[in-house]
């Protein structure tokens, strides 16, 4: 899991609806690294998919709103995208 919290949940925000489905991405600092997960923005809900790489669990309360490199799904959340949606 480690390394891959951008990218997942990037790819997530998307397949989600993003900001008009009233997600978005938060950052914080978690166990000496960097660590991206979203929020919904009305019902406080956070979806995590890469938590389990924690041995504490993140104190989500301290994250920061903060957005994503490009506006469209980047390379790497494109293929994400592609395994986590099925037909």
């Amino acid at each position: 899991m480690k390394g891959n919290c951008y990218h997942t949940s990037e790819a997530l925000y998307h397949l989600f609806g993003g900001k008009e489905a009233g997600w978005k991405p938060m950052h914080l600092k978690h166990e000496g690294s960097s660590h991206w997960y979203l929020k919904h923005s009305t019902t406080n809900q956070i979806i995590d998919p890469t938590r389990s790489q924690f041995k504490t669990f993140p104190a989500y309360a301290n994250g920061k709103g903060k957005g994503f490199l490009t506006k469209q799904p980047s390379k790497r959340a494109q293929e994400l995208m592609k395994v986590l949606v099925w037909k």
